[in-house]
């Protein structure tokens, strides 16, 4: 189901009308059932009435066959109100007197068809004559029948009436309901325009615009309080953003630290490494020289682990760090690939590939040699003496040149990483991958 929703002077227009409206709508009901049920009532008492009386008039003419008699009384009956047609009939059926619209079927087996069927309102009663018995005067007098009349009365006037008065009543009803709507509209614009005013304020304050004031003065004082009450929420929200956003630069930057800078070492992380990968292969293409990744795993650095735990392990990661760094340039880049493995960026290399390929090879040379140097690292345990573990610990280089943009660094790390598994077979050795990426 759909869920809607409507404005505060719909729901005050509504609260208002509503019941008035049912009201107006039972009274108009009760009223005009009752008003159209006595024109009904009134026009069938009347059908009734004056067939009796003309069936008790009718008897001398039946009596003694005396049409002109008979349709007198007719055309009398037929100057009344509504009346259609009238009809006199003698005992056996036989037609004395008949006036009005000769269409109307008014006979006992006749019947009405089509819109006469309720159009027309139809009324019989028989004519009788009484007779006394000459022999016994005090036997009850015989009555006898003797003929038939039959009144056909229209609705059609009836209903006009009824139409009228209906239209007359909804008009003024309506005339009722709008005047009331308008009284309404011009009572309810005190509490609406406020509160108009305030569902804007807070929208504004909803879309950020924290300077947004409300300055009015409402005659109910709910409204008032209401209005210094969001004029205080916006302020203390304004006040509380700004040392928000603060916060945020500052966790910002300190995200931004965890998201590329591998937190113990403080080298540049994978992510990192994939991005500056990806700007030095576009650098190689522009200025035609190559670059180079190297792929190191450290040897023998999982019996330090083993023996003396993680944090010993984690003192020559920073220890080894720290030597690579020290052999590198400013360009180049140093990563912590995970682990015991690093991966070294060697950028603006030479334009001719075996000279490139000699810079790397010293380079990877001089990290192999020192990384290979016998580690001293001063281990700290709570509430015990300093302990200096000694260490030797090798590596494994794994190296491939590039040249250009036509290999992305998912690859370039691939190939690195299969030469250092090549390296790793040998032990403390480089391996370089002859072929040239790009």
């Amino acid at each position: 189901m759909i869920n809607r929703t409507y404005k505060i002077g719909r729901y005050v227009a509504w609260l208002t009308l509503l019941p008035l409206m049912v009201m107006s709508v039972l009274l108009e009901a009760v009223f005009l059932h009752d008003r159209t049920a006595n024109m009904e009532q009134n026009l069938q008492a009347r059908g009734e009435l004056l067939a009796r009386q003309l069936a008790a008039s009718s008897e001398y003419g039946v009596f003694s066959y005396n049409r002109d008699f008979l349709r007198t009384l007719s055309l009398q009956v037929l100057h009344e109100p509504d009346v259609m047609a009238v009809r006199i009939t003698d005992r056996d059926g036989h037609e004395l007197a008949a006036v009005g619209e000769v269409d109307v079927p008014l006979m006992s087996s006749e019947k009405v068809q089509g819109d006469a069927a309720g159009n027309i309102l139809l009324f019989r009663q028989p004519i009788t004559s009484t007779q006394l018995a000459l022999d016994d005067l005090e036997d009850k007098p015989a009555v006898k029948q003797i003929g038939k009349v039959a009144v056909a009365l229209s609705w059609k006037k009836t209903r006009q009436e009824q139409i009228r008065i209906m239209s007359v009543v909804i008009i003024a009803t309506l005339i009722f309901l709008l005047l009331v709507l308008y009284g309404v509209f011009r009572a309810s614009r005190k509490l609406i325009d406020p509160v108009y005013r305030l569902s804007g304020a807070i929208q504004a304050i909803g879309r950020g615009e924290l300077h947004t004031r409300i300055r009015q003065q409402a005659d109910i004082a709910e409204l008032g309080q209401l209005s210094e009450g969001i004029n205080v929420m916006a302020e203390q929200l304004q006040q509380e953003r700004a040392h928000l956003q603060r916060r945020i630069e500052e966790a910002t930057e300190q995200l931004r630290q965890m998201a590329f800078f591998d937190t113990l070492t403080g080298l540049p992380n994978r992510r990192l490494l994939s991005d500056r990968l990806d700007q030095v292969l576009a650098a190689s293409q522009r200025s035609e020289r190559y670059a180079a990744v190297m792929f190191l795993d450290l040897d023998k650095f999982k019996p330090l682990n083993d023996k003396y735990g993680h944090s010993v392990g984690d003192l020559l990661l920073i220890d080894a760090a720290r030597r690579i760094e020290s052999c590198l340039r400013a360009v180049d880049t140093v990563a912590r690939f995970g682990g015991d493995e690093f991966v070294v960026l060697l950028n603006e290399l030479h334009e001719d590939r075996d000279q490139s390929a000699r810079q790397a090879q010293i380079v990877a040379e001089k990290i192999r040699a020192t990384l290979s140097q016998p580690y001293s690292l001063l281990y700290q345990i709570q509430d015990q003496p300093s302990l200096v573990v000694s260490h030797e610990c090798t590596v494994s280089i794994g190296m491939v040149l590039f040249h250009g943009q036509h290999a992305n660094h998912e690859q370039v790390l691939a190939r690195a990483d299969a030469a250092m598994y090549q390296a790793k077979e040998s032990g403390n050795a480089i391996q370089f991958m002859d072929e040239t990426l790009g």
